[in-house]
């Protein structure tokens, strides 16, 4: 059976490896310490701050029917907040949306978490290098050592990350340098006391943000009251390379604005600075795959920016994948 390695275990690369067990010995090395990429949570003593992705929604048959089958095991939920548009020029108003969001519970990350059980998966890993041998390719982390020889690797880190690391014989090098992604900021607030707000979540236009949102407000979380802030990704382009405390006062000084005296002082805040965070022009293909290189990359990128668009990815270089690996059919 041959081995694959797959770089990174957010739900495009849990996807994957979901779909080719059976059919390959799949190891998952992810940098962080968690699951989920993008679809991140922080906690930070009683406070959670679902401070990546928001929710998700479904378009497509085979996104909806996992939806389905987790919802039935509780590790997803219809969300239903209360949201508004906060417009500094403008007075606030309604919105509606006309289709299911959907929330991973108890944490935006718990469901990466979920799928990857009976996964081989390798966390607080960063793979620096990836060695073609004899064997086939070496992978490295970044204190040099040698997490062993794999017939093909995957990535499904953003664009520009796979870009970097993939061997320069990876066919799509130009495909993976054309993608652009615009970077984004997370303010995370924790508050002694719950504030009684007039929504759940909020889509803020002309401000350097673009979300707020009830954190704790959300189905299983914690009780202690959070909100969570997301910046604009234009605006965040511009700010990316300043200061961080100057990043995070701004932030403050305009959620102040949009918001009065609606919050006090918070007790906790904390701010993370996401480079590729939206994908803006993505690759028109699911997936770009070297079948003779052994070398693929997939991710959200690859379609779209959204989370469905990350798991498509990932189940449809799977199916790929599948019927390159059957015996007399590999290329290797």
């Amino acid at each position: 059976m041959k081995s694959v390695a797959i770089i990174g275990a957010g739900i495009a690369g849990i996807t994957l490896a979901r779909q080719l067990q059976g059919s390959a010995e799949v190891s998952i090395f992810e940098k962080s310490r968690g699951f989920g990429g993008r679809m991140a949570t922080r906690q930070a003593g009683n406070y959670q701050f679902d401070h990546g992705a928001q929710f998700f929604t479904a378009r497509s048959k085979q996104f909806q029917k996992l939806i389905d089958d987790c919802v039935a095991q509780n590790q997803i939920q219809a969300w239903l907040p209360r949201i508004i548009t906060l417009d500094s020029k403008k007075e606030p108003f309604k919105r509606e949306w006309f289709e299911p969001h959907y929330i991973a519970t108890p944490k935006m990350n718990s469901l990466c978490k979920a799928l990857a059980r009976g996964l081989n998966v390798t966390l607080d890993t960063q793979i620096s290098a990836i060695d073609a041998v004899e064997q086939g390719w070496l992978l490295k982390d970044s204190l040099g050592q040698q997490l062993g020889h794999f017939d093909w690797v995957i990535s499904t880190l953003p664009a520009p990350q796979a870009n970097e690391l993939l061997p320069d014989c990876f066919a799509y090098k130009s495909e993976l340098g054309i993608v652009d992604f615009s970077p984004c900021f997370s303010l995370m607030l924790g508050f002694e006391f719950t504030h009684k707000l007039n929504f759940d979540a909020a889509v803020v236009r002309n401000s350097p943000l673009s979300w707020i949102a009830s954190n704790s407000g959300k189905q299983g979380r914690p009780p202690s009251f959070s909100v969570m802030a997301h910046s604009d990704n234009a605006w965040a382009r511009e700010q990316f390379d300043c200061n961080i405390d100057d990043v995070r006062h701004k932030m403050l000084m305009a959620l102040d604005k949009i918001m009065g005296d609606a919050l006090p002082l918070p007790d906790h805040i904390a701010i993370h600075r996401w480079k590729y965070a939206k994908a803006e022009s993505g690759c028109e293909e699911n997936f770009l795959l070297d079948d003779s290189n052994r070398l693929a990359a997939c991710g959200d990128w690859c379609g779209g920016s959204r989370v469905e668009d990350a798991y498509l990815s990932g189940l449809k270089l799977g199916e790929e994948l599948q019927i390159l690996l059957r015996p007399g059919l590999s290329t290797l």
